[in-house]
């Protein structure tokens, strides 16, 4: 008898909620929007300032909050990440590039975002011999590189020493 009541019971609850007015419920607003945006990046203090100071209000490049928000900053290295890149230097100088490659791809697990670890994935593959993947991954270290301009060099020469074995 016990059971036949609950599901009585039960089945009746089915058939209210099912019945029931589905109509949206008005939740309050109770966020507001900041009044100010944190900057991403830090202004830029060695770039100097526009010589016409019209376009943007009459302020030079440095104090203007907008362009300093979107200006890339160099990250500090984790340790374990600098002793992989490390290793993996001189592990391409002993002539050693597939473990070097090995080594590197560990090291996109802790930082794939570090545009040096892609320019020596792309070192190793060029002196594997392989053209393509090397000319690969340094677009890709360049596209990582806006706010590491040693790097964007060594991207450079890299890829004109890729051209070069193509040729």
């Amino acid at each position: 008898m016990k059971t036949y009541c609950f599901y009585l019971i039960a089945l009746t609850l089915i058939v209210l909620s099912a019945c029931a007015q589905k109509r949206p419920v008005s939740m309050p607003q109770s966020h507001l929007p900041p009044e100010a945006v944190p900057e991403i990046g830090g202004p830029v203090t060695d770039q100097g300032t526009v010589p016409d100071d019209s376009a943007i209000g009459g302020r030079g490049v440095d104090q203007n909050p907008l362009l300093s928000a979107v200006r890339p900053v160099q990250r500090p290295r984790p340790k374990a990440l600098t002793r992989m890149i490390r290793n993996a230097e001189n592990q391409l100088k002993k002539r050693q590039p597939q473990l070097a490659f090995s080594t590197l791809e560990q090291a996109l697990y802790i930082d794939g975002q570090d545009p040096l670890v892609w320019h020596l994935m792309a070192r190793s593959q060029l002196d594997q011999g392989n053209v393509v993947q090397a000319v690969s991954l340094a677009q890709k270290s360049n596209s990582l590189a806006a706010a590491y301009p040693d790097v964007k060099k060594k991207n450079a020469a890299l890829l004109r020493q890729a051209q070069g074995r193509a040729d």
